[in-house]
């Protein structure tokens, strides 16, 4: 679902939807950084919500043409971009369990599944096997979003593999903002994968 007017990214020329983008500004001190809830204050810098085209614009210069201005462009702003990305989808999937709308634990995850109540599943990178071809035969959704810790964490666990966000009015804004956010995490990880 679109948000707003089409943007276009600085790096390849293409115009898209905001949510397959990433927001800029140049700071008051010069500094280019991310800004992933869009309400930073300053004429926003738009790249395609992908490492390489972040590179791009880092490499070729284009932050500072974009912002007419000399800018800083910190070294590890990839990385930076990555781990920001990682934690707004973490932090999604963290209100959707606050809601009661999200269960952890591969059976609870088949009881919402066999309950025909599950929407979406979300498994760790560590997933994969038997558990995650039961998991797929589903039709679900499947995203994978960080590493099992990460996961644990939301779930107050020390590790977790298998998630599930139920499926119902309440939870339809969860499941969208939880697969727009991995899907534009996954395109800024570093090794591309995922």
């Amino acid at each position: 679902m679109p948000s707003g007017p089409l943007r276009t990214c600085i790096a390849t020329g293409e115009q898209t939807t905001p949510e397959r983008l990433i927001r800029f500004v140049v700071a008051p001190d010069g500094e280019v950084v991310p800004d992933l809830a869009r309400r930073l204050p300053g004429r926003g810098l738009w790249v395609r919500a992908e490492r390489t085209a972040i590179e791009r614009a880092i490499v070729r210069k284009l932050f500072a043409r974009a912002a007419r201005s000399p800018v800083k462009v910190p070294a590890d702003l990839g990385e930076r971009v990555e781990r920001l990305l990682l934690e707004r989808a973490l932090a999604d999937l963290a209100r959707a369990r606050r809601a009661g709308r999200a269960v952890a634990g591969f059976a609870k995850v088949e009881q919402l599944i066999a309950a025909g109540r599950a929407g979406l599943l979300v498994v760790a990178d560590e997933a994969e096997g038997d558990g995650l071809r039961k998991l797929a035969a589903s039709g679900l959704a499947i995203v994978r979003l960080g590493d099992a810790m990460a996961l644990g964490g939301i779930f107050g666990r020390e590790r977790t593999v298998y998630a599930a966000v139920a499926r119902d009015d309440a939870a339809g804004e969860f499941i969208e903002r939880i697969e727009v956010g991995a899907a534009r995490w996954r395109g800024c990880r570093s090794n591309s994968t995922g």
